[in-house]
């Protein structure tokens, strides 16, 4: 058993192991006095175990609160529900899927995200061994693509699968097959690398994301839908001078739009409330050169040719947190495409 971070609870180190044995210490009898008794230490991991079928007998819900954050991987419930038919029994009557979802978050968190919001009803047991099979691909945010300075301070859609065997390291890695007009290798990310992914922004998600997307398909299925990559976000929601956003663009007219991070300089709403002006500037270019500032018509749903070249769609604010996880991306040397 495990607490978060990886740490198993006090006590609870051998509990899966066989035959485990704690001796009492030994003590030296003075030269004319007779050795002291030694009480017997009672072994650590039947204490603890029998600490934990006491508690699944007489307090479920405590004993259910404390599985939620004790058990760490799937792996951990096999020793606790050995224990005892009370254990399993109460492990049983509570939400067992909802365990399940905590031990997917842990390892595939955007994965999570995304499975969680397309479908709310999933079967977490089956995600799980399906997606360490590898036959669950979701449409997801890479940022950082392929680690290429064209792409720094960019998130980019593909359909991303994990690969038990990819990444040449400890945990796998995963594949991401990038959504564009022209045929891109498959970059594989190491698992070390998952802060990298992510699903849809939240502010974006309801107003980009079809009500009939339908749920991620098996690899031996259809592909999942990739509708709201290539949509327009509308609206000015949120948007603050001074703060940063993200900016959807897209250089051929048949690709998705990758979002681009950068500082919102001005802003400035048409009369009629239905269109806006800003001014972005992405501080990874220099401040000399064409690509440093932007100046981008947006609101509605229509795609725009954009001064960068290609074609620009909406803008939406990005929270502190958000841009805290940007800054981590942001290139040591200023970038020259």
């Amino acid at each position: 058993c495990c607490l978060p971070g990886g740490h198993p609870p006090l006590g609870w180190r051998n509990l899966s192991v066989a035959g485990n044995k704690t001796t009492g210490f030994s003590a030296r009898a003075a030269p004319l006095l007779p050795a002291a008794p030694v009480a017997p230490v009672a072994p650590v991991a039947s204490t603890a175990a029998a600490s934990l079928v006491g508690l699944a007998d007489c307090c479920q819900p405590l004993f259910q609160l404390i599985l939620s954050f004790a058990l760490g991987r799937p792996q951990d419930l096999t020793g606790v529900l050995r224990l005892s038919t009370s254990v399993a029994s109460a492990f049983e009557e509570g939400d067992a899927n909802q365990y399940w979802s905590t031990f997917y978050e842990r390892r595939w968190q955007a994965f999570h995200e995304c499975l969680s919001f397309q479908h709310p009803d999933e079967d977490w047991r089956k995600a799980y061994s399906d997606t360490l099979a590898g036959t669950i691909r979701v449409l997801l945010e890479v940022f950082d693509r392929q680690k290429m300075p064209g792409f720094a301070m960019a998130a980019m859609s593909a359909e991303v699968r994990y690969d038990a065997a990819a990444g040449w390291e400890p945990g796998g890695g995963f594949v991401a097959d990038y959504l564009s007009a022209c045929e891109v290798t498959p970059e594989i990310i190491p698992y070390a690398e998952a802060d990298r992914l992510r699903f849809c922004p939240p502010s974006a998600r309801e107003r980009l994301w079809p009500s009939d997307a339908g749920k991620s398909e098996s690899l031996d299925g259809e592909a999942p839908p990739v509708a709201y990559p290539y949509r327009v976000l509308e609206g000015f929601e949120g948007l603050t001078v001074g703060k940063g956003v993200e900016l959807q663009w897209k250089m051929q007219l048949g690709s998705p739009f990758g979002w681009w991070f950068g500082k919102l300089e001005s802003l400035q709403k048409d009369e009629d409330g239905k269109l806006a002006t800003a001014e972005i500037t992405f501080s990874q270019f220099p401040a000399h050169v064409h690509w440093h500032r932007l100046q981008v018509r947006f609101g509605d749903s229509d795609l725009r040719f954009c001064a960068f070249g290609g074609y620009s769609g909406g803008i939406r604010a990005v929270s502190d947190e958000e841009e805290k996880r940007w800054m981590q991306f942001f290139p040591k040397q200023p970038v020259f495409v």
